[in-house]
């Protein structure tokens, strides 16, 4: 068992077994035919994604500027 979603996804390109990814993760490696997509019509790997930082009278903008990033880029990265 792996709790590293890399060393699955490798190990699942080694020819090791099936897994059960995020699709932003093997995207490239299914465009590269080094994955095929089994099951297309279940439902995509769940889960949440947080972005934490300390709470200030005042946020650096370059904390602003990343969570706006993150904000705007990682939806469309994760669908």
């Amino acid at each position: 068992r792996l709790d590293d979603l890399d060393a699955i996804a490798d190990a699942a390109v080694g020819g090791m077994g099936l897994a059960w990814l995020p699709r932003w993760l093997v995207r490239e490696r299914i465009q590269a035919d080094a994955l095929v997509e089994l099951l297309p019509d279940q439902p995509r790997y769940p889960y949440d994604c947080h972005a934490l930082w300390l709470q200030t009278p005042h946020l650096p903008l370059k904390v602003r500027l990343a969570v706006d990033a993150l904000a705007a880029g990682l939806p469309k990265m994760m669908a």
